[in-house]
Order: structure tokens, then C-alpha cells, then sequence
């Protein structure tokens, strides 16, 4: 502003009161003459009308946080120190380029510790310089000039209180009357987390990062920032009838090295633009070490193996820098069991001499979270098939962690925005004509307030059953720590947390309730571990549920009193006037940050509820909540094929453009979403234990992100297949079914059943033959051929009655019923123990490779003593297993006999092959 206009303002009456003159003194900054000690005094007050002044210094004074940011200068102090710089050795009395020479000289003006070199701010400073003349030759005044130093991400130095925004209007409007002193601590306390290079992590991850690599490799940018910022894909303009062309994966797919980092039994692959980071990773980390020639062959590969763990943790550590800081100080007490174990998705993994000097070795992750952190943090599709009961609590902890990153990030991203959109409204009301041209850079970037989708919820998450998503949201509630203030927290443990049982007062009813227990117990003890974290009594394992949840950062703890602490779990070890964050469970969809759900629950949720029409009503269902999904998460993929995999269509209600417009501020939403490409920004991820036709199908069809994939499988060496767990000496004879295509499988597998398998039972009266069919499909395919030959048979399926099942299994038993109809999905539901077998056939292989030798273990139980009771013929007949399969079940058999004997079963030309046990 020029001098006429500082005269005005000296013209000017001051405020009446104690307090409006406080007011007043704490909203002029830019372009007036500012008492910078009244100010930095007001900033500190601790009532309503009295100020505090403290001992401390300057920096500490205005930035309580100074003394914990460890190294890393935050922008305020950069901002008073420039200033300062500029006071004493610049003074601007009208000259031109020669005299700004003199500032430049001084170094960058970027904010402290943006992570950019020397050589870049140097350009950006020539870049920049013919602006800044621009601006002193206009007669700019000298506050526009601090404002260019101070960065293009300075915020003004007026802080509101904390309040709620437009997207926020679930929270309590008391929220918007906390003191302006919380609220400045707890907006610096965020906002220094979002920053390019001030988000550092706490002191003893960060130096474990730091001292990770002898050579330094530069940091990328922030992933989760730009992530918000992706432009829209032009090329998309044309392809109106499919979109895959525009990652062409094929040629750019590639196997990664992992050598040293996980099992050899493990592949990673990656494609695209993450490939891409990776190799220039690997060239950066071998130029700086190279390999020398005149070394033995056993000390280049320790060499290269240590090459290969630096890169993975170069590759790991630059996103990780960005993780904000209220995850990071508490991701090592969350995920402390994951990294005591030594071993990887393979099992076994190794563990390399320096180890305990990078990321890896109890810094940060571990192994397999080592490998997948990357591709996680850059938004790439990950396909996981490795996933044990070992190594999932790790999985688990590491996608909590990149999601609650991601909404916080995303929610104090558009808090900030709407706070200076209020800013700027107040500067054209109060002053329409004074500080107008100070901000018209702002006002004519459209861009840079788009900040949001068409909807609220950003990430969805696919889970089975309650019990399990009560376990997730339970991980990510401890990963937020003390700074968690959780909603509804009674009714969510009540609803999805474990069963309670009741109880008897009778003594002998007591005596009684301890030895059904203990039977009980036995029982549970024989179903395996696996079954009991899914289905045991005190698991609550309902299928049918759908659940939002909403995240609100930069809010203030209180002492008591507020509505949002009093369900603050645990004690508050931040204490009162903390910044922490709001986690509002059962929250609306359309007011909802995460969208957890059963893919049942999810489809019922989007389908039509009129009585009129069949329920499939496309027109009348509401998907809107899900047109601007960034994160797609589909946890336990394997316990959803056995659910209903068809569930799984709600993926094509994602990222669609909705049909409700009327709640929509299209100036916020982002350019690709308004282009309808969000599909192509979204990020997949699917996490299995194993590999199936189904999964892959569904990954390929949806992942459409630019950004490439990453995928994990893991081989099974010979001596690892469940075959080797039979513990029944039998002759095991695998059967391979010729068919052309995927569709003549199924046909093909029943034709031959018929033709060459059912006639031999029939003729021979073979009684005491178990029939494994993992699909209902075949099921009934082959329940009708029995019918059809009128064949003495019984069933067992997950939907017939308890009565049922007991009597069926009791004729099979006494040889009253000559054949069982044995189904996959009641053996994975119910894990019943069948006795009476002799014989088993299996029409298809399992898709769990423990239930191949859990069935052929039960050969010949409960026919010790039939030899006895007059039937000579079953104890004298040979026990047989005879399993059936095609081509296009390489998968299930490759968990079964192993990678190697599966390549020469699938190419040869031979079609029978015998293992024995």
C-alpha cells in the first residue's frame, strides 16, 4: 500500500474496549503499520481480556512447537528471520534490479526444509525475481514483498478459532468457540505435518531414516499432497467405450528383485509408473556403491543384497517422511509385534546383517510392510495373495495406517482452504478497496480450491464379518493414540465387539454349564485357529452390516465437560487444550470420511427397496455416496469367495458421476473428478491368502489407476505343499480333465464324472465314499446326475438343518447311505468331522490348501471296529483318493502339490499322476 494509504490508517480511531482494541491488534497484518509485540502478545493470551506475556524468545513465543519439530525450522521462524534479514539489509526507497541482487544473496526464501536443493531454489528465486520487480515498480508495498518471502503456502498470521466447515456439519457447534490460542496451537501442530518437508516423524524414527543409506537419495515430493493436486488425463477425451488402455501394463510388467528382504519363495511384481520410481531408485543406490569385480562371487551377492535393502528402504522412507505426525508417534507401539517377527509373507524371511542400522530391523517396518509401503503411499493398485494369520496383524497395521494418513491429510487440507476462502470474503467486505489487489493471485486460481469430490467419503473398506471390521477400526483407534476422541464407542463395542455369554446361578447348573465348556472347548480346539478368530461362540460373525465413520483434525481437548471427550478412550495423556481428533462412529454416508461394510450389507445398501420391483432397480438406488471413493480397500478376499464373490459388483458403482447435484460446490471439486476419470485416481487394493481365478478377474477388471500395481504372490516349493501334511497312507491319484476354455470347465469336469467315475461306483456298490465339491454350483450339477441314476447318496451343505446334517452323517456312518455329497463352503463354515469314509473323490481341488489333507485325514475314522460288526468287505477294501482337475485350476493345485510338480502336471501330456503318502 502506498503512503496515502498509510495515513488514512493512522487517521483512523481506534477501537473501543479492552478487547476490540486486542481484536483489532490481532487481525492487522498485511499492508498496515503493526505492533509486532502487541501482536505476538494477543497471540498468547490466556482469557478473554487479559495478555500474557512470556519469558521465553521470540520464536518459541509465537511457535510453542519450536523445540520439537527436531531439526526441522518452521515457517514462522523463517518468516521472522527473513524479515528481519530484509529490515536490516534492504531498504526499499523506489530502486530496481541491483538492489534486490543484495536479498538474493542471502539463500532461498522457501519455506525451512522443503526438501529442494540449492540449484532449485536458485532457479525459482530468477523465476520469480522479474515478479518481484514487477511488484516494488507498481508501487507494491512492503508487506507484499514479506508475503512473496514468506512462501506461497504462508498462511496470514490472523488465526481463527477452530470451527467447523461447510463439509463438517456433523459436529457440535460448541466446537466453534474455543479459545484463539488452542486453535493456533492445534492448527500449528497439523498443519506442520502437511507441509513438504515439516511433517518430520518423532526423533527416534526419524534419525532411523536418516542414517538409513550411505548414499542419499533426494526426496520426492509428497504423495499424499499431490495426490490432491493429480491433473486430469486428457487422453481420456476419446476413449469413451474403455479405459485400459491407458496404463498399457503389458510390456511394462516386471519381477522386482527382493533379495534379502523377503523369502525366495516370494514374487513381487510391479508395472507403470511405480516401476519406474523403483528403477530409478536402484540406479541412484548403485551408482553410489558400486559392485567391484575383483570380489569372490560370496561377497558380491552380500554386496548386491545389501544394495537391494538399501534401495527398499530408500524407496520407503521418502512417503514416510510425509506421514503426519499424530500416526507416526505411535506407529512403533502399534505395530511392535510385527516388527519382532523374522519372518515375511513367506515365511522365513531373512533377515540381512544390517538390519538393525535401516527401516527394517524394529525401526519403522517390517519386511513385507517394507515391500508394500511404497506402492501403498504412491496411490498404485496392490493385489496382496500372500496374507497368513502370522503376518496379517502387519497388513492390517500398515493399510491403517495410509488411510487414516489419507483423511487427515485431505481434512485439514479443506479446512485451511475454507478458512482463507472466509478470510478473503471478510478482506472484500471490510476493505473492498485496500487489500483487494494483495490476494488477487488466490482469487484467480480457481484450482487451487479444488479440494474435494463430488461426496465426502473418500475410502471404502470390504470386510466379511463384523468381528473382523470391529478388530480394524480397534487397530486404528490405537494407531490416532491419546489424541483419539471417539463417538459412540459404547454402542460400537456393543453391536460389532465380542458375545457376551450368560451366565447360571444354580450350582449344578453351573457344575453342568463347565462340562458343556469344557466339551465345547475340545470341540473349538479340533476346528483350528483360523476358524475360531472367524466363527468361535464370542465372535461376532454376522455378514450383514454397513457402517461411516468421520474424522475431524485440529480439535480441541477439553478438561470435561465436551461432548466429543467424554468417550476418549483411556486417559489424556496430551492434556487439555491438545489438539487431537474426532473419530464419529456410525456417522452418515454422506457425512462420512470411511465407509466400512460387507459387500451384502453394501449391496443392499445401493439397491432399490421397492416393494414393486425385483430390488435390482438401477434408476432408483443410491450410489452417490460412492462417486468419489480415492481409497478401495478389499480386506479377506479368500472369506468373501466363500461368502458370495457376485456381492462384489458394488466395485462398478464406484467413481460414477452422480445423479444428485443440488449439495454440490462444483468450484471444490477437483478436475478429475468433474472429467469423470476418478476411476483412473482411485486406488485398489485387494488383500487374499491365496490366488483365485475370481480374484484376479475382479482386480483386473477394476484397477484402472495410472499410477501402475504391485502385486505379491508367493510360490510353493515342493516341500511346502499340503500334500505333504497327509498323515493317512494312501494313494493319492490326480486326474486331469481336458477342456479348451474357462466355460467348457465345468462341463467338461461333470461329463467326465459321469462317463468314467459314477458308472465304476454304481456297478461296484462301492459304499463309504466321500465326495468334495467346492462349489454349490457343482453341487447341485452333480446331486442332480445322483437323482437322475437314482444312486444311494446323502448331502451335507452349509444350508441344510442341524437334523439334517446329524442323520445324513449317522446313515453315512452305519453304510445305510452309500455316497456323502460333501460341499467346500460347509467344511469352511462348519469344519464338520465326517466319519465313515473310505473312499474320496474330489470333483475340483479346495480352494484352502489345509482342507485337502483335513479331508483325507478323516480315511478310515470311525471304521476300526466295523470288521466286527459283520462288514468284512470295508475293512478289507483298499482306502483310494481321487482327485479331479483342469488346466484353469493351476492355481488350487499349485497350494496342493507345489510350483514345480505343477508346471510338468498342467504342460505334459500326460493325465494321470499318483502321489503317495
Amino acid at each position: 500500500m502506498g503512503a496515502k494509504s498509510k495515513s488514512k490508517s493512522k487517521s483512523k480511531k481506534g477501537p473501543k474496549g479492552r478487547k476490540a482494541r486486542a481484536k483489532a491488534k490481532l487481525e492487522q497484518v498485511w499492508g498496515e503499520n503493526v505492533d509486532e509485540d502487541a501482536r505476538k502478545a494477543s497471540r498468547m493470551r490466556m482469557g478473554k481480556s487479559r495478555f500474557q506475556k512470556d519469558s521465553k524468545t521470540t520464536a518459541e513465543a509465537v511457535d510453542p512447537l519450536s523445540n520439537k519439530r527436531r531439526g526441522v525450522e518452521s515457517s514462522f521462524d523463517t518468516f521472522l528471520k527473513r524479515k528481519e534479514e530484509v529490515e536490516t539489509k534492504f531498504q526499499y526507497d523506489g530502486s530496481s534490479r541491483g538492489q534486490l541482487q543484495r536479498r538474493r544473496q542471502h539463500g532461498n526464501y522457501r519455506r525451512g526444509g522443503s526438501g529442494s536443493n540449492s540449484e532449485e531454489s536458485s532457479s525459482d528465486d530468477d523465476e520469480s525475481e522479474d515478479d518481484e520487480m514487477n511488484v516494488l515498480n507498481n508501487g507494491g508495498s512492503f508487506a507484499t514483498l514479506l508475503k512473496r518471502i514468506s512462501g506461497p503456502n504462508k498462511k496470514s498470521s490472523s488465526r481463527m478459532a477452530v470451527d467447523s466447515d461447510d463439509d463438517d456439519s456433523d459436529t457440535d457447534s460448541d466446537d466453534e468457540t474455543e479459545s484463539d490460542s488452542q486453535a493456533s496451537s492445534s492448527e500449528e501442530s497439523e498443519d506442520s505435518d502437511a507441509g513438504n518437508m515439516e511433517n518430520a516423524s518423532d526423533e527416534g524414527d526419524q534419525t532411523g531414516l536418516e542414517n538409513q543409506l550411505e548414499t542419499k537419495i533426494p526426496s520426492a515430493e509428497d504423495p499424499y499432497e499431490a495426490h490432491f493436486s493429480k491433473p486430469s488425463l486428457p487422453q481420456l477425451e476419446s476413449l469413451q467405450s474403455t479405459q485400459v488402455q491407458v496404463v498399457p501394463l503389458t510390456g511394462n510388467n516386471r519381477k522386482v528383485s527382493t533379495t534379502s528382504l523377503l523369502n525366495s519363495s516370494v514374487d513381487v511384481q510391479m508395472s507403470g509408473p511405480l516401476l519406474d520410481a523403483w528403477d530409478k531408485i536402484v540406479t541412484d543406490v548403485s551408482s553410489g556403491g558400486a559392485i567391484q569385480n575383483g570380489k569372490s562371487p560370496n561377497k558380491k551377492k552380500k554386496q548386491s543384497n545389501i544394495q537391494t535393502k538399501r534401495a527398499w528402504e530408500s524407496f520407503a522412507s521418502g512417503p514416510y517422511q510425509h506421514v503426519r505426525q499424530v500416526l507416526t508417534r505411535n506407529w512403533k507401539t502399534v505395530n511392535k509385534s510385527a516388527l519382532k517377527r523374522r519372518t515375511s509373507a513367506g515365511g522365513g524371511g531373512e533377515e540381512g546383517a544390517e538390519s538393525d542400522n535401516g527401516i527394517v530391523g524394529g525401526k519403522v517396518f517390517s519386511s513385507l510392510q517394507l515391500a508394500m509401503y511404497p506402492a501403498v503411499a504412491r496411490y498404485a493398485d496392490v493385489l496382496i495373495s500372500s496374507e497368513t494369520r502370522q503376518n496379517r496383524d502387519e497388513i492390517n497395521h500398515l493399510l491403517s495406517l495410509h488411510i487414516l494418513n489419507h483423511v487427515l491429510t485431505s481434512r485439514t487440507r479443506v479446512q485451511r482452504h475454507n478458512r482463507r476462502i472466509k478470510e478473503l470474503a471478510n478482506l472484500d467486505e471490510n476493505s473492498p478497496n485496500g487489500n483487494k489487489q494483495l490476494d488477487d493471485e488466490e482469487r484467480d486460481n480457481d484450482d487451487k480450491w479444488r479440494d474435494q469430490g463430488y461426496t465426502r467419503p473418500k475410502v471404502l473398506v470390504l470386510l466379511p464379518t463384523r468381528g473382523t471390521c470391529w478388530n480394524f477400526i480397534k487397530d486404528m483407534i490405537r494407531l490416532l493414540g491419546d489424541a483419539a476422541i471417539v463417538d459412540n464407542g459404547e454402542r460400537f463395542d456393543e453391536e460389532y465387539g465380542p458375545l457376551e455369554s450368560g451366565g447360571s446361578d444354580d450350582d449344578e447348573e453351573e457344575e453342568d454349564a463347565d462340562a458343556k465348556k469344557a466339551r465345547r472347548a475340545s470341540v473349538l480346539k479340533q476346528k483350528g485357529a483360523e476358524w475360531n478368530e472367524l466363527f468361535a461362540d464370542d465372535i461376532n460373525s454376522d455378514d450383514d452390516f454397513k457402517m461411516g465413520m468421520s474424522l475431524t483434525p485440529n480439535v480441541v481437548k477439553t478438561a470435561g465437560g465436551k461432548k466429543k471427550s467424554k468417550h476418549a478412550g483411556g486417559k489424556n495423556a496430551a492434556g487439555a487444550g491438545a489438539s487431537g481428533v474426532n473419530v464419529k462412529l456410525f456417522a452418515e454416508f454422506y457425512r462420512s470420511d470411511i465407509i466400512f461394510a460387507s459387500p451384502l450389507g453394501l449391496k443392499m445398501a445401493t439397491t432399490s427397496n421397492n416393494p414393486d420391483g425385483d430390488g435390482d432397480d438401477d434408476e432408483e438406488a443410491d450410489v452417490d455416496f460412492l462417486s468419489s471413493i480415492d481409497i478401495c480397500l478389499v480386506a479377506r478376499s479368500d472369506v468373501l469367495l466363500m461368502q458370495n464373490w457376485d456381492h462384489l459388483s458394488v466395485l462398478s458403482s464406484l467413481n460414477q458421476q452422480p445423479k444428485k447435484i443440488s449439495d454440490i460446490d462444483f468450484s471444490r471439486v477437483r478436475n478429475y473428478f468433474l472429467n469423470g476419470q476418478g476411476a483412473n485416481w482411485r486406488q485398489l487394493i485387494v488383500v487374499s491368502k491365496f490366488t483365485d481365478p475370481y480374484i484376479l478377474s475382479t482386480f483386473r477388471r477394476h484397477s484402472k489407476n495410472v499410477e501402475g500395481q504391485l502385486r505379491i504372490r508367493r510360490k510353493v516349493p515342493a516341500d511346502d505343499a499340503s500334500i505333504c501334511d497327509v498323515m493317512v497312507r494312501v494313494k493319492q491319484v490326480f486326474q486331469r480333465v481336458t477342456c479348451g476354455t474357462v466355460s467348457e470347465a465345468a462341463a467338461n469336469r461333470l461329463r467326465y464324472f459321469s462317463d468314467h467315475v459314477l458308472p465304476k461306483l454304481i456297478r461296484l456298490n462301492q459304499k463309504h465314499t466321500l465326495i468334495y465339491i467346492p462349489s454349490y454350483f457343482d453341487f447341485i450339477a452333480v446331486r442332480n446326475l445322483l437323482l437322475k441314476r437314482e444312486a444311494n447318496f446323502v448331502s451335507v451343505t452349509e444350508y441344510a438343518r442341524v437334523s439334517e446334517v446329524s442323520r445324513g452323517r449317522a446313515r453315512f456312518l452305519q453304510g445305510r447311505k452309500s455316497i456323502m455329497l460333501y460341499t467346500g463352503r460347509a467344511h469352511f463354515f462348519l469344519r464338520h468331522k465326517i466319519k465313515g469314509a473310505r473312499h474320496i473323490i474330489f470333483f475340483g481341488l479346495p480352494e484352502y490348501a489345509e482342507f485337502y489333507p483335513a479331508v483325507i485325514d478323516m480315511l478310515n475314522d470311525g471304521l476300526s471296529n466295523m470288521g466286527d460288526d459283520g462288514d468284512e468287505d470295508v475293512s478289507r477294501a483298499p482306502m483310494s483318493c481321487l482327485s479331479l482337475f483342469t488346466k484353469f485350476d493351476a492355481h488350487q493345485l499349485e497350494r496342493v502339490v507345489g510350483t514345480p510338480h505343477t508346471e510338468r502336471m498342467i504342460k505334459s501330456d500326460k493325465h494321470s499322476y499318483l502321489f503317495c503318502s
